[in-house]
């Protein structure tokens, strides 16, 4: 049975130092020949046999009509059986007392007995009396850390730690702290009876009804009978560490006591109640870790021992900064420092709380293989290791004099997703051997085809291009569907929005060049939910930045300067109908040194080699009238590139007086109506190509042009938001003509 905080059914407050409790002769002088008793009154305490809170302040006083008073002697409850003459003492004339009361029923009667004692020895053998009962409203109290409430597995090392709120317990009868508690810790099958044959029955499988009802009944110092082995243990504090505990499932409680000894009721699970169960393997903090490079984190690791990483492909002379934390909370542990290294691990710096992140420069990560280590311990010495590879790829595109080459990456298949023809959708040979053997031809420089869906068939996705992939190449040229969806994501999505590490924009930052293409550019590249539904507010209006969409929103806005898009079916006529039929270049892109045409959608009949069929459909005339494509977007400029304020005071570009991002194409389309007979599209006019300059990241200021320093600069990249197959073939090959002309021309490029 715990040790309770109050050992007695009372304790006295030394309040402000007028209590004094004085050793005297327990003998009471007898009384001489005329000798007056003295006289006792309590001028100040509970009405009889009222109930009071459990502190109560007593005031008394005293007189002798022949002598002088010189002490009181006083008892509480039975401590009246014994003679006045060894009852408590004092020369005080108040102090406070503080009453246990019932642990269950929170309140308790007590007698508070006082007399007066004279400079001859005589006690008022009438001392001043009152009855009252005490009473306490109980405390509450909650885990704050330790194993969750729904049996996770943890080590044989775990920590509970709890806060506790006694509504009276203040000095004024205000709120207070706990710092008195009770808990249970119940390996789930196992007896405390340690009696040979055991006298008590074991506890019996883990329900959680059964032992939340187990618990809130044991109101005692134990729970019922047939297990009232189980004692609540007793601890005046907040935290209590566990070492080595059985391999078992474990029910842990804790509860509050009061000052006045009541005990917390109403214990709940979760609160309260933790179910969990110990395994033999302790595994250390949990370890998250970011990146300057990553979209999102990397995969969390505990334990001395990492699982196998992929190795992180960067280019070479990118400065990349990492961060981390850890938690022991899974078992109620406390980080206690960290501490990395790079390569070298033979002398590890010395734990701190503050090494949370680092930057590596250039110079510190040549082409190769590197390692990066970062470790955590914990308050009881348990050490969690993440080892992170990183392949530093030298960008070859960037060396003088290397040649202009292509990497074609055919992201397109037909809906479905389909290898076959599907419609007036062609085949993934039918639309491969169009890019290769005609558009690519036409530009004039070597290319390479790239198809994710081969690339990514043994693993079951698309798989995008890595950096060792891109680092020959001085353009990508990247095509992709309509068929992006959560459950057969495009390799565009893949490496932009879905994962840890984008290879693509990596390429990017070391300065290649982009030409994007195909169905829905803003839903392949940045959360649809985000795009769409801000798209009357921007993403810079309607996120935070450093919040998770905002991070992955970063290509529209870093890499295409866009805020917001209407959704490929907000032009539709009705259900399924196509209105995209043309888009327009804009006056800006009509003076570029090589200009931009209008595209028009090829359309007519499909005997006639027209790539797009007007073709009928029994029983639906908006599907016979519908000449044009489905699913392309239209796009909302950003106001503010980057979501910056200034955008030539942030960021670093060819020419800080033309926009970052400047529209090349708008949307035309047909009217609404099944007859066409209403008014124009909803996303008519609005931009559906842009072209981008080259420029930084954004700290680097304007002083300094990309011109005269272009390391460290993205490249330049047209984005055409439709794709390239179903435009008449002369005007494709002039529209790539034309984008390559810029892309080629960047001055990132040797």
């Amino acid at each position: 049975m715990r040790t309770r905080a109050v050992a007695t059914s009372f304790t006295i407050l030394l309040a402000l130092g007028v209590l004094y409790l004085a050793g005297c002769s327990s003998v009471e002088t007898p009384p001489t020949p005329g000798n007056k008793y003295p006289e006792t009154q309590l001028t100040y305490a509970p009405i009889e046999l009222d109930t009071t809170t459990f502190r109560v302040h007593f005031y008394w006083n005293g007189s002798d009509v022949d002598g002088e008073v010189v002490q009181f002697r006083f008892a509480i409850d039975q401590e009246d059986t014994l003679p006045p003459p060894e009852w408590h003492s004092t020369t005080a004339k108040d102090t406070t007392f503080l009453f246990l009361v019932d642990p269950v029923a929170a309140l308790r009667l007590h007698t508070f007995k006082i007399a007066a004692q004279d400079d001859d020895g005589l006690i008022d053998p009438t001392p001043a009396t009152r009855s009252f009962s005490a009473k306490t409203v109980p405390p509450t109290s909650e885990i704050i850390r330790g194993p969750a409430a729904t049996n996770p597995i943890v080590g044989p090392n775990f920590t509970f730690e709890w806060a506790g709120i006694d509504p009276d317990g203040g000095e004024t009868g205000g709120r207070a702290p706990v710092d008195s508690f009770e808990y249970l810790l119940l390996p789930i099958g196992a007896i405390a009876d340690t009696l040979n044959p055991p006298t008590h029955t074991p506890l019996p499988p883990y329900d959680q009804t059964r032992y939340v009802s187990m618990i809130k009944q044991a109101v005692g110092d134990r729970l019922l009978p047939p297990h009232d082995d189980w004692k609540w243990i007793g601890i005046r504090g907040l935290k209590e560490r566990f070492r080595n505990k059985s391999p078992v499932e474990h029910v842990f409680a804790e509860r509050a006591v009061d000052l006045a000894g009541a005990a917390e009721r109403n214990l709940a699970f979760g609160r309260n109640i933790r179910h969990f169960t110990v395994s033999t393997i302790q595994p250390g903090p949990i370890i998250n870790i970011r990146s300057s490079v990553l979209t999102t984190q990397l995969a969390p690791t505990s334990g001395p021992v990492d699982a196998a990483r992929k190795a992180l492909q960067i280019f070479e002379g990118e400065t990349i900064s990492f961060s981390w934390d850890a938690t022991a909370d899974a078992y109620g542990g406390e980080v206690v420092g960290y501490t990395y290294a790079l390569d070298d691990t033979s002398s590890l710096p010395g734990l701190d709380l503050g090494t949370t992140g680092v930057t590596f420069q250039p110079r510190q990560l040549p082409p190769g293989t590197h390692f990066l280590f970062i470790r955590a311990v914990d308050d009881g010495g348990l050490v969690s290791n993440a080892v992170i590879p990183l392949l530093i790829v030298h960008p070859r595109f960037k060396d003088p004099g290397a040649p202009r080459e292509i990497l074609f990456v055919d992201d397109s298949m037909s809906p479905g997703p389909s290898l076959n023809r599907v419609g007036n959708q062609p085949s993934d040979v039918e639309d491969t051997n169009w890019w290769t053997l005609f558009l690519l031809q036409g530009i004039g420089v070597p290319f390479t085809e790239w198809d994710t869906y081969q690339a990514g068939l043994s693993e079951g996705i698309r798989k995008a291009p890595e950096p060792k992939d891109l680092a020959a190449f001085t353009t990508v040229v990247w095509s992709v569907d309509a068929n992006n969806s959560a459950t057969d994501p495009t390799a565009l999505w893949r490496t932009l929005v879905g994962g840890s590490y984008s290879e693509l924009s990596g390429y990017l930052r070391a300065g290649g060049t982009l030409i994007l293409t195909g169905f829905q550019l803003a839903e392949n590249t940045a959360p649809t939910y985000v795009l769409y539904s801000n798209v009357g507010r921007g993403i810079c209006f309607a996120l935070q930045p450093n919040t998770p969409n905002y991070n992955l929103t970063y290509f529209a806005r870093i890499n295409m300067g866009i805020d917001g898009a209407l959704e490929n079916n907000a032009g539709l006529r009705t259900a399924a109908a196509r209105d995209f039929v043309a888009a327009y270049p804009t006056p800006f892109a009509q003076s570029m040194a090589v200009p931009f045409d209008t595209a028009l959608i090829d359309t007519g009949d499909g005997a006639s080699g027209a790539k797009w069929n007007i073709y009928v459909t029994p029983g639906s005339l908006d599907q016979t009238l519908a000449p044009g494509l489905p699913r392309v977007e239209g796009w909302v400029m950003a106001q503010n590139f980057g979501c910056q304020e200034n955008a030539s005071a942030y960021f670093r570009v060819e020419d800080p007086l033309s926009p970052i991002s400047a529209p090349i194409y708008t949307y035309h389309g047909v009217h609404t109506g099944i007859y066409m007979e209403g008014g124009a599209s909803p996303r008519e006019g609005m931009v559906c190509g842009v072209r981008v300059q080259a420029h930084d990241l954004g700290g680097s200021g304007s002083q300094v042009s990309v011109i005269s320093n272009p390391s460290g600069a993205m490249g330049r990249m047209v984005h055409i938001g439709f794709p390239l197959y179903y435009l008449k073939d002369a005007q494709a090959l002039s529209l790539l003509q034309a984008a390559f002309a810029y892309v080629n021309d960047s001055p990132t490029l040797p």
